[in-house]
């Protein structure tokens, strides 16, 4: 696994309130029997940031997020809360106690129940006046006031969704998790929601950690990503530079579209050769061995007359061609394998043909090898 250099949220962590609270996570360990399903992993998010625990099902990123809820019980580690321990191996607060609130898969709305009255459970001893006014806020804030009246079975669902939001919310949390809330959305909702649901987080500053596997929500959504692998962080850092710079083969490959080619460095630091095959980045190399991956991703590929004047230049041999809308994905025969390509669809290819690919040095990235 990559060593992890924490950084700090980007500016758009700024716009929130910041009414929220600071979390850390420090070496977290959770065992089911002999099972170590979360290897001791270190982590913190700042008051109003929107951080998502992003892997693969398995890696122990929905165990972490139960932990800080209070549903799951850590074997070693801490989870701190504004200074205060909530949760390790000798103590633990209880989850109702905790100012943590979680939204599911599944938005648990009570058919019986009107939409108020729904959002209204978890106030039962504030006063009925208090309560009937942070209801009715809440219903405003996510679009539901007119739907107040409304049974759960009469719901649609990405109204059962904000149904299940705003009774996250009506109590003023400090934390507010997401378990793969929009994964039994259709495609469509699901990006509204998505919009819906990040400017909501803004809007009410409330410190969030979401855990998804679509890469798409982790990059669109997040303030910071966590990449997790089988128990461990693979990477954190903001959306952009796990895009551009994926600390490991791992990491590319889950964050995108890459093409690898597993090379020998050269003593420059900056160029790699396999199979008569030379890559170039303008990023010198710093990690050990000499063994590693070049990375470039499919839609930094040119062709024909594209790639002239690129530093990185090779012949390739057109394999397939997919019309896919708003480009072509284009499959590329080198000595060193396969690459992929994403090129304008009024690019003009032939299967069998022989073809220029090139990639510029600034678009190549090295990563230990595998």
């Amino acid at each position: 696994m990559s060593q992890i250099t924490e950084q700090a949220p980007p500016a758009s962590a700024s716009r929130t309130a910041h009414r929220g609270a600071a979390l850390e996570v420090r070496d977290l360990r959770i065992k089911y029997g002999e099972v170590e399903a979360v290897k001791g992993i270190s982590f913190s998010i700042q008051p109003g940031e929107f951080l998502t625990l992003l892997g693969p099902s398995g890696c122990g990123k929905t165990t972490t997020l139960r932990c800080i809820a209070g549903l799951e019980s850590p074997s070693g580690g801490q989870v701190v809360l504004d200074g205060k321990t909530i949760a390790s191996a000798e103590r633990e607060t209880p989850p109702d106690k905790r100012g943590i609130n979680m939204v599911f898969q599944s938005y648990a709305v009570w058919p019986h129940m009107t939409v108020e009255k729904n959002v209204g459970y978890g106030l039962k001893g504030v006063d009925r006046k208090e309560a009937s006014t942070r209801v009715s806020e809440v219903l405003d804030l996510v679009g539901l006031g007119p739907f107040a009246k409304r049974y759960g079975t009469e719901l649609s669902g990405g109204q059962q969704q904000r149904v299940a939001l705003a009774r996250a919310i009506v109590t003023r949390p400090k934390i507010l998790l997401f378990d793969e809330p929009l994964s039994n959305l259709d495609a469509g909702l699901r990006e509204q929601m998505r919009v819906e649901l990040l400017e909501l987080q803004r809007t009410v500053g409330i410190t969030s950690v979401y855990v998804t596997h679509d890469q798409t929500e982790a990059m669109s959504m997040s303030d910071r990503v966590v990449l997790m692998r089988e128990g461990l962080i693979e990477q954190l850092d903001v959306p952009r530079e796990i895009y551009r710079r994926p600390a490991t083969e791992f990491a590319a490959n889950f964050i995108g579209r890459a093409n690898l080619i597993r090379a020998s460095l050269g003593a420059d630091a900056i160029s790699a050769t396999r199979d008569g095959v030379t890559i170039v980045s303008d990023e010198p190399y710093a990690g050990p061995g000499t063994d590693v991956t070049a990375i470039f991703r499919a839609e930094n590929v040119r062709v024909g007359d594209a790639a002239a004047g690129l530093e990185n230049r090779w012949t390739a041999t057109v394999e397939r061609i997919s019309f896919l809308g708003r480009h072509l994905d284009v499959a590329l025969t080198m000595p060193t394998g396969t690459i992929r390509a994403e090129l304008p669809i009024d690019t003009r290819l032939a299967v069998g043909a022989q073809v220029t690919a090139g990639v510029r040095a600034r678009d190549v990235h090295f990563v230990p090898g595998a």
